[in-house]
């Protein structure tokens, strides 16, 4: 599994607006997306391998945002 972290920086000025963490299968598929915003008060979890889609998630809980991606991960064959 890897994990990408991305910054939206619009406009002239260097400032971040929103964050994004993607999530990547071991095959290099993409499995969640992590997006935030500064003032947000949710991480809003893409899921885009489950039949869930799109889920908010309290900041409170990052935990939660770890058991969707693992969730979402393809399980391995032996």
């Amino acid at each position: 599994m890897g994990l990408r972290l991305y910054g939206d920086r619009p406009g002239p000025f260097p400032r971040s607006d929103r964050f994004e963490l993607v999530a990547h299968s071991r095959g290099g598929w993409e499995v969640a997306t992590v997006t935030v915003g500064n003032h947000s008060g949710y991480f809003m979890v893409s899921l885009p391998t489950v039949a869930v889609g799109c889920q908010p998630v309290n900041v409170d809980q990052p935990h939660a945002v770890v058991d969707l991606i693992l969730a979402a991960l393809p399980k391995e064959t032996a």
